[in-house]
């Protein structure tokens, strides 16, 4: 997403109005001088954050994506924020300092005083406010924008304070649902959430690496591994919002005012367990309190701790122990959220000690060393997450044998690491949303079903339609045409975070052929 010639002329219109009032009135008194000053470094500033973003993450400031990271970041993630970017910062600000002097220099005011001048400043202060009437010429002003910018994001967060009586309108609506149960007296389901994982970054998809050697080993007839899934969104409030409700990319209803799976499946009789390696202050307020069962276990709040994800390992066991005879068990891992060195034990560290073709590929794309850098521990990140999500499902398998049940992987969103361009972290395109995607069932598949099954295009925008699948739970409102395991399965249009609609690229294909099934 770039700024259009339209987004371009009117900010400069602004700018140029505006300079010339306060250049003229900066003429006055020394104490009015700070004026044209004051009004260059807003525009400067605003210039700074929008490029910044838009170079970054391929979105305006006042898109969705950046409302809810705002509203949902806490000062200590800020703070990792900065520390994870302060490269690419540290270069915006040499270059805005530089552009703030020239304009300074070019605008400062001289002594010299006309009633012309100040005629053209009553024509020029009534064309300025004339022409604020218009929305696009408001979002040019940043002394207009970035105060209704707060507002917004304020307004957000005041709505997450009111999930809780949202939550109870959405209950009173269940009757438009009618959750039923139709599957045998006990039936257990876990639901694995990961983050920020990319499945170019793994080894049962192709990745040359030696990053999922648990996974391989675990890769037989009763475990089918989708080859060309996208997420619902680049950021993880956003798809989490789609993935466990009715909302979708089609079709962005309100879905805090509509049950979401865990509602539903509480409501046809299931116990829910949620346990989560994060601190998210949306989704445990939207989510995790519609459970029976909360394990919050990241108490620090903040991303910037070694909160190994092995630590939800017993509170998995424990939920599959429970002597429910319906169980939804939920995992939300902290997967590979930023910072990779920190999500990865030393003793599991393999890919920052050696050099192979991933590094000389990327050396020969000309990526930076500290994009480099990046990738390994990236790699590392994903050779414990293989650890993890192995040790998730062996449990699974072990506590339910051949019992009715169902596990599912998946990840929130991928994650660019130097896998496109020069940068690494959330990315509004194919790299932030390619993501891994595993289902496993006490039944084995045939070979030419499995192979079928595996090949679908698939979008977690609809990923509730088939947890209530696998949960054997039925509506009024069922969506035939989502169930990804149905004969009824047709899929739809697959769009990225950026809107535009999604082409699978040579990266993809290459992963989704049977050729990069590894074998153990």
């Amino acid at each position: 997403m770039n700024l259009g010639w339209r987004d371009t002329a009117e900010a400069a219109l602004v700018y140029c109005l505006g300079a010339h009032i306060l250049g003229v009135l900066g003429r006055g008194s020394p104490s009015s001088r700070w004026l044209p000053l004051t009004w260059n470094l807003a525009f400067v500033v605003d210039l700074g954050v929008k490029a910044f973003l838009m170079t970054v993450y391929k979105s305006r400031p006042d898109a969705a994506l950046v409302i809810e990271a705002i509203s949902n970041t806490n000062s200590d993630e800020s703070a990792e924020f900065l520390m994870n970017y302060w490269r690419l910062l540290g270069t915006y600000t040499l270059q805005l300092s530089v552009l703030l002097v020239l304009l300074f220099v070019a605008t400062r005011p001289d002594p010299g005083h006309s009633s012309s001048r100040r005629r053209s400043v009553v024509v020029a202060t009534a064309v300025f406010a004339l022409l604020h009437l218009h929305p696009g010429v408001r979002r040019a002003n940043p002394l207009v924008f970035w105060p209704v910018q707060a507002a917004t994001v304020e307004e957000f967060r005041a709505n997450v304070d009111t999930l809780r009586t949202k939550r109870e309108n959405a209950l009173a609506g269940l009757g438009d649902w009618m959750p039923t149960y139709a599957g045998p007296e006990k039936h257990t389901v876990g639901l694995v959430i990961g983050e920020s994982t990319n499945r170019w970054n793994w080894q049962l998809y192709g990745y040359s690496r030696n990053t999922t050697p648990e996974l391989v080993k675990q890769a037989d007839d009763k475990l089918v591994v989708f080859r060309d899934v996208l997420s619902a969104a680049s950021s993880t409030v956003s798809s989490f919002r789609q993935m466990l409700t009715p909302r979708t990319i089609q079709d962005p209803r309100n879905e805090e005012a509509l049950p979401s799976v865990l509602m539903l499946a509480r409501a046809a009789g299931y116990k829910i367990f949620w346990i989560s390696n994060q601190h998210d202050r949306y989704i445990s307020t939207r989510f995790a309190e519609e459970a029976d069962v909360q394990h919050m276990l990241n108490k620090g709040g903040t991303v910037a701790e070694r909160n190994l994800d092995e630590r939800i390992l017993p509170e998995w066991k424990a939920a599959l122990e429970d002597p429910a005879p319906r169980k939804l068990i939920i995992a939300h891992l902290m997967g590979a959220h930023a910072h990779y060195d920190l999500r990865c034990p030393d003793h599991l560290r393999h890919f920052e000690e050696s050099v192979d073709d991933v590094d000389r590929d990327l050396e020969a794309k000309g990526r930076p060393e500290w994009v480099r850098v990046k990738r390994d521990q990236y790699d590392d990140a994903m050779l414990y997450q293989d650890w993890v999500i192995s040790r998730l499902l062996s449990d699974f398998k072990d506590a339910v044998g051949s019992s009715s049940s169902a596990w599912l992987y998946t990840s929130d969103h991928a994650e660019e690491v130097g896998h496109t361009r020069d940068f690494t972290g959330h990315s509004p395109d194919e790299a932030g949303q390619v993501i891994p995607f595993m289902l496993w069932t006490p039944e084995a598949f045939s070979p030419q079903r499995k192979a079928e099954l595996e090949r679908r295009p698939y979008q977690t925008d609809v990923l509730d339609w088939t947890l209530l699948d696998l949960l054997k739970v039925r509506t009024r409102q069922d969506r035939p045409e989502n169930l990804l395991l149905a004969d009824t399965y047709r899929p739809h249009e697959r769009r990225l975070h950026d809107g535009s609609v999604y082409h699978p690229s040579g990266t993809t294909r290459l992963a989704g052929t049977s050729a990069a099934i590894m074998s153990p």
